[in-house]
């Protein structure tokens, strides 16, 4: 008869013995895949080895990142020295110096009047933006309320004289064909706007003029609305964005008008809309206005739209838009 001791012995040496390995067993010891193959380790069992020598898309650019060459900045931004917009989240601004140059890329050619270029958010979708300019021609008087009807009958007269001036110096002319928004004034914030349907020469489509002005002491902020007509609503929206976070700043405010130091113009609202030339008595001097109107305000970005903003930024591709009817 055995002894419990030795009973003992036996049962734990049985309990810890390793049993023999042979190839394919799958025990435990066996040299994992990924010991053998550090790459492999990882991966769950049975997964596809990844494509070599294929490269991996980059992540989409930021409109910050686009911009870039043209130092944008966000938030608050100065206009100049006379004011300032607060922009919304997302917007970008191109000041002075930086935004004239991106115009000019368009192939437009900005003077010192213009003081810097507003980007929205979806600008890479809808290629719409806003140029920033100043007018130092006086205080504009705002205690008339034109007749928009008959406004928008004198300067049809007057583009139509014009164009026929421009046509006999071998120039493109441009013909009027309405408002595309009417004009709108608020005499309390000093803030006007409003939009004109433009032809012009032969071209198939029409072109939008969206206009913004914010009255300062002695002179105006002139933002104009770049876009094509079918993006009326578009370019509406955003230049709606812009005239309520464009202000004058402290100095430099409507009210804070002078008479006996600050210049005046020579116009008011109606000659604002009309172009800069108006009677004292509101009606038009069609003369004046044939020769001193250079539809200036006009279209600062004939040529920004589709293939011309799409050179600026390498590798970017845009189907071109059809023409508006």
């Amino acid at each position: 008869m055995r002894s419990p001791s030795l009973f003992l012995a036996s049962a734990l040496a049985l309990t810890f013995m390793v049993p023999a390995q042979t190839p394919g067993s799958g025990s435990a010891t066996e040299t994992p895949p990924s010991a053998a193959n550090p790459a492999e380790a990882g991966k769950p069992d049975g997964a596809a080895p990844e494509p070599k020598g294929e490269p991996k898309d980059e992540p989409k650019p930021t409109l910050k990142q686009m911009f870039a060459k043209f130092h944008p900045t966000e938030g608050t931004a100065k206009i100049g020295t006379m004011a300032e917009a607060k922009l919304p989240e997302g917007w970008l601004f191109l000041a002075g110096e930086d935004g004239r140059r991106f115009l000019r890329e368009l192939g437009n050619r900005p003077g010192p009047a213009t003081l810097g270029v507003a980007i929205p958010p979806d600008f890479e979708d809808s290629d719409v933006f806003a140029v920033y300019s100043y007018s130092d021609e006086g205080h504009v008087d705002d205690s008339e309320t034109p007749d928009y009807s008959q406004l928008l009958v004198d300067m049809k007269e007057a583009a139509q004289a014009q164009s026929e001036e421009r046509k006999k110096a071998g120039l493109g002319t441009v013909e009027l064909l309405g408002w595309a928004e009417p004009p709108h004034y608020d005499k309390t914030q000093h803030k006007l706007f409003w939009a004109e349907k433009l032809k012009f020469g032969d071209g198939e489509g029409l072109t939008l003029n969206y206009n913004v002005r914010v009255l300062g002491r002695a002179g105006h902020l002139v933002v104009q609305g770049v876009g094509g007509m079918e993006q009326l609503a578009e370019v509406a929206a955003r230049n709606q964005e812009l005239l309520r976070v464009t202000e004058f700043v402290s100095g430099q405010r409507y009210e804070e008008f002078n008479a006996d130091y600050d210049k005046v113009a020579t116009y008011g609202i109606g000659g604002l809309i009309a172009g800069g030339i108006a009677a004292k008595a509101g009606l038009f001097a069609k003369l004046a206005l044939l020769l001193k109107v250079a539809l200036k305000p006009i279209l600062v970005g004939l040529c920004v739209i589709g293939a011309g903003i799409a050179k600026i930024f390498t590798g970017r591709k845009k189907e071109p838009q059809a023409p508006s009817a």
